[in-house]
């Protein structure tokens, strides 16, 4: 019983102790002299917060990430050292934690001090930012009497995306035994999606429809591509002819289709004739030419990756029958120039799925399985972009 007390007490001791360091450092922080920064060409100033740790002057990378949108990623192993990998503008550096070198460019160099951590954080000195840098960076980066001049950082992140309701209006899509249509559950789960994109990840969420209105597949991909979007999620409900099928299913664009996948293709793409009037098909069909692009671009690889992502919440989420990820050549995903996935969120024409997917309580558990799938790509797909 003693030990037992003894450990416990040791533990609240190192907690108490931790949160005194955390505290102080946020307390000493307001006493230093942050970094002042100039973004060019632009002119725009932002402050880097300084803080003392062992007596010096020491920078967050946290901070640095939010300011100038670089990244890092810890690797450690029994086999290797604790190393921070530190991207920034384009190029990597290595630190050594509690160590005052680090690698770039495959050659060392010192900072005078070392790097920290404080809990979670990580820290370099100050003269990591305002001596070194300019050195690895000369003519872009400049310390001008105590204020880095540098230039105005990209971000590459996913800031916009665009969901596409499938079908709405004259094209009401799969009709359910029990009447249920198909463009209204896709626009119910839409709207619930793109709520949690904006409320939770604080995203630019553009809708191809926001009500019961036709919209062409060709100008749903144009909207996004036009607006710049990141990427492009597009909604449907399937259907077959067997009434039992059932499951979920995620595509991405390919013009290889299996004799499966070429079944929902038809389904998706029959409304090009019905709807769009005579010769459509054709105009569909010359953009062949944009997909063969699109196979030497890194979106499909980017596509695949979401749609796995996505595919494997939504099972998980909704416990349905995981009919897996695939890829067909559906119009509305062609010469999409982002990462782009359709989804079929279950079978409406098997009564039990459709009366599950007019559930709005279903609807959101869809939505917000879509929604983690969506968070955990945007998160590595940053880290894919802001790396390279």
């Amino acid at each position: 019983m003693k030990r037992s007390c003894i450990f416990t007490e040791r533990k609240e001791m190192t907690k108490i102790k931790y949160i005194l360091l955390l505290l102080s450092i946020l307390w000493v922080g307001y006493l230093q002299a942050d970094i002042t920064l100039v973004l060019t060409p632009n002119g725009t100033q932002q402050s880097l917060p300084v803080v003392k740790l062992e007596s010096k002057d020491y920078v967050s990378l946290d901070e640095i990430n939010t300011r100038l949108y670089s990244i890092y990623k810890v690797e450690y192993s029994e086999f290797t050292d604790f190393r921070v990998m530190f991207f920034f503008y384009g190029e990597q550096f290595i630190f050594l934690l509690n160590s005052p070198f680090y690698t770039f460019k495959q050659s060392i160099f010192n900072m005078q001090y070392p790097l920290l951590q404080v809990g979670p954080h990580y820290f370099v000195p100050t003269t990591f930012i305002m001596d070194n840098l300019p050195l690895h960076f000369p003519g872009q980066i400049q310390n001008k009497n105590g204020t880095l001049y540098l230039p105005q950082p990209k971000d590459k992140s996913v800031k916009r995306i665009v969901i596409d309701p499938g079908h709405g209006g004259k094209d009401p899509g799969a009709i359910g035994p029990n009447g249920t249509r198909e463009s209204h559950i896709n626009l119910n789960v839409a709207l619930r999606l793109k709520q949690l994109l904006e409320q939770e990840l604080g995203l630019e969420v553009l809708m191809t429809r926001t009500d019961d209105r036709f919209v062409s597949l060709g100008d749903r991909t144009k909207f996004a591509n036009d607006n710049k979007a990141d990427l492009f999620i597009s909604i449907h409900t399937n259907a077959s002819r067997t009434n039992g099928a059932q499951g979920i299913e995620t595509y991405y664009l390919s013009t290889k289709s299996t004799t499966e996948s070429r079944a929902v293709e038809a389904l998706e793409n029959s409304v090009v004739e019905l709807y769009e009037g005579a010769g459509a098909k054709q105009k569909y069909e010359a953009l062949d030419f944009i997909l063969m692009d699109m196979l030497q671009t890194e979106h499909l690889e980017h596509s695949n990756n979401l749609a796995t992502l996505v595919q494997h919440n939504l099972v998980a989420g909704t416990q349905t029958k995981n009919r897996g990820v695939k890829q067909a050549n559906f119009y509305v995903l062609r010469g999409a120039f982002m990462p782009a996935i359709l989804i079929e969120m279950g079978f409406i024409s098997n009564s039990e799925e459709e009366a599950l997917l007019a559930n709005p309580k279903y609807q959101d558990r869809i939505a917000q399985a879509i929604f983690e799938g969506i968070k955990r790509f945007k998160y590595d797909y940053d880290r894919i972009r802001l790396t390279s």
